[in-house]
């Protein structure tokens, strides 16, 4: 089933997003059950929202793209996944 991914990023910068964007937009796009990615600045630090195939397809990229490149001392992302019934693009 299709999932809306939200990523809270807290104490993220946009150029602390720029660099991660840079690292890990082209593993994202070639990504298996990656759908679509949008990001911008919330009150104390960045969202990401996605759009995946499935809950396990982003667990899957997340683990072996994103932990790695996260610096040791930064929170964690907190992530929500919610059931999509219905996409549609332009």
């Amino acid at each position: 089933m299709t999932v809306l991914m939200t990523s809270e990023m807290p104490g993220l910068t946009r150029d602390g997003y720029d660099h991660l964007a840079a690292a890990l937009l082209p593993t994202l796009q070639s990504a298996d059950g990656f759908i679509a990615h949008a990001a911008g600045p919330v009150e104390g630090g960045f969202r990401v929202t996605e759009l995946w195939e499935s809950e396990d397809a982003h667990t899957t990229w997340f683990t072996a793209h994103v932990v790695p490149t996260l610096p040791a001392d930064a929170p964690p992302p907190a992530i929500t996944f919610r059931p999509i019934v219905n996409v549609a693009t332009r």
